[in-house]
């Protein structure tokens, strides 16, 4: 049973490498064959990582939200780049305010990523990027449990996930099914991510937005892409590994418990869709003169009414 599974695993994972990265099939051969044969969801440890530019104003409230929010909440590594003197004391600035986070200034991408990647001991990881809040509760101990060769959790999605912003069109639900071999805790559902609308978020699950995974599977997956920044990132992993993680189920709450707040952009991979509400000049600046985002006041909405409001902002 475990051979033939390996088999099918490898099978996804071969058409879309072949072109491109065949020499991974060794390493993952031999991941799966070692994870597979222990109990996948015996270790519930866990940590994440949240990728930053520019951000500081958005990052704290992502991480005020995060705190506030979350229930048993995990180890954060914020791995961060700026671009001029100015960002950069936003974010030393930002440090005092969060001393159990750790912050790694970004040099090289790939390379700061894989060796922070090396360093964690935990069996399971989520990514989180600086734009995300956390807009209602949940508990991390709902999700740590399951067998992420099995189930990709994902706290993005919801019942209220019904148009796609980075497309501008509206999208299915997926079917929602009742899964054998293991019992969901209530609140929560579950769908297969090869049965939902081709190209929605539904059929997605390679995001770095709170999307769960293996530590060790995605760290060999990751070494393996080509890559310079988030953006390249998560298209590699999608491009590369889908046929992978589509064979599994997915889950989550019935609504969103995260979701981006696309007010701008700061890579120069990918010219993302942004409703362009507030610039990361115009936040600095407020951030300067002492301000917060209000990120309170956005909690409780679905996730369409939080992606595309405009900030309230505060003394902070």
């Amino acid at each position: 049973m475990i051979k033939q599974r390996i088999k099918q695993l490898i099978r996804g994972i071969a058409k879309p490498v072949f072109r491109k990265e065949i020499q991974i099939i060794p390493a993952i051969t031999a991941l799966y064959q070692e994870m597979m044969l222990g109990n996948g969801n015996a270790d519930t440890s866990c940590e994440a990582i949240v990728f930053s530019k520019d951000r500081a104003m958005q990052l704290h409230a992502l991480l005020s939200s995060y705190y506030e929010q979350v229930s048993h909440p995990v180890k954060l590594t914020v791995l961060y780049t700026t671009s001029d003197e100015r960002h950069f004391r936003s974010y030393e600035e930002l440090k005092q305010l969060f001393k159990d986070v750790h912050f790694i200034r970004e040099q090289d991408f790939k390379r700061d990523l894989e060796n922070l990647l090396e360093s964690i001991t935990s069996a399971k990881l989520f990514f989180m990027t600086d734009d995300g809040l956390f807009i209602d509760r949940f508990d991390l101990q709902d999700i740590l449990p399951f067998n992420y060769f099995e189930v990709v959790p994902s706290v993005i999605k919801g019942m209220d996930l019904t148009y796609c912003y980075i497309q501008g069109k509206e999208q299915a639900l997926p079917v929602f099914i009742q899964p054998a071999g293991f019992d969901l805790p209530r609140g929560m559902k579950c769908w297969e991510w090869s049965n939902a609308e081709e190209g929605s978020d539904w059929a997605y699950p390679l995001s770095l937005d709170t999307t769960f995974y293996n530590t060790r599977e995605i760290h060999v997956m990751i070494k393996q892409a080509a890559y310079k920044g988030p953006n390249s990132l998560e298209s590699a992993l999608h491009e590369l590994y889908a046929p992978v993680f589509l064979q599994r189920k997915g889950i989550c709450y019935e609504r969103s418990k995260y979701v981006n707040i696309v007010c701008n952009v700061v890579n120069t991979e990918h010219a993302n869709r942004n409703t362009g509400k507030h610039s990361t000049e115009s936040l600095l600046k407020k951030w300067e003169e002492g301000y917060r985002i209000k990120y309170e006041a956005l909690y409780g909405k679905t996730c369409g009414e939080a992606e595309q409001s405009s900030f309230e902002f505060t003394v902070r």
